[in-house]
């Protein structure tokens, strides 16, 4: 099995903006929004179901920067793809750091990784992740992971559509689901949220015309993040 290799992703700053839209399907949204606006969006890749593991300190520091709208916030999390949430292949560990709106990336490819969350208690699949990041291009990153532990589980489908002009991309998110890893058996954990989130992604410079087009959005901009979205929802459950 190969071991992680380590992307530095530092020149992949941008801006995020998030949509949140409710009492509407993904296909009208798509059909209303962003199919027929100015700016000519088209699909440009399959759908398919986002899976990830978010990892947070003792304290919950990730969570409480994002709530408290802190300048600098850090989310760290293993994200797969697949329909099968317990099946773990190819994942990528993942960095996203914000300095107020712009954030930025890091991101360590888990070449040839397989793990089934359903065959392995939460330590074990901790000490697994850990043990295959182990080497000296990211021995600072194992030290700091090994201070965090698994606080959410959470998966989504996903479309993505980019622009005539190649500035802007939108990924639609919908049929949010999130786990309490905390839980013996995590799925019957399950939450649900009915909301989809709209995201716009763009460079920094091209900030002033994607003035333009979030004016063509019906909607208002969030704050919305699933990580604390998903947090609150888990809070209200109990271990069962």
């Amino acid at each position: 099995m190969e071991k992680a290799v380590a992307s530095n992703s530092s020149n992949n700053v941008r801006y995020e903006r998030k949509f949140i839209y409710n009492d509407i399907t993904p296909e009208d949204l798509i059909a209303t929004q962003v199919l027929t606006n100015s700016f000519c969006f088209r699909e440009i890749f399959h759908r398919r179901t986002v899976n990830n593991i978010y990892y947070d300190d003792y304290a919950m520091s990730f969570y409480h920067q994002n709530v408290a709208g802190d300048m600098y916030r850090d989310k760290y999390r293993l994200r797969w793809y697949g329909d099968d949430f317990n099946d773990i292949q190819n994942p990528t560990l993942e960095i996203k750091k914000k300095i107020g709106s712009v954030g930025d990336k890091l991101s360590f490819k888990l070449l040839d990784f397989k793990h089934r969350l359903d065959l392995h208690t939460l330590d074990d699949t901790q000490s697994i992740i850990i043990k295959e990041l182990e080497k000296p291009a990211t021995l600072e990153l194992v030290s700091k992971l090994k201070l965090l532990s698994p606080s959410l589980y959470n998966s989504y489908k996903r479309r993505y559509f980019l622009s005539d002009c190649k500035k802007f991309r939108i990924t639609i998110d919908y049929s949010m689901k999130f786990y309490n890893p905390k839980f013996k058996d995590y799925s019957v954990s399950i939450s649900n949220i009915p909301s989809i989130v709209l995201e716009l992604k763009y460079d920094t410079a091209d900030d002033k015309e994607a003035r333009q087009l979030t004016q063509l959005l019906n909607a208002r901009l969030s704050k919305n993040s699933k990580y604390v979205t998903g947090i609150h929802l888990i809070n209200h459950q109990k271990d069962i």
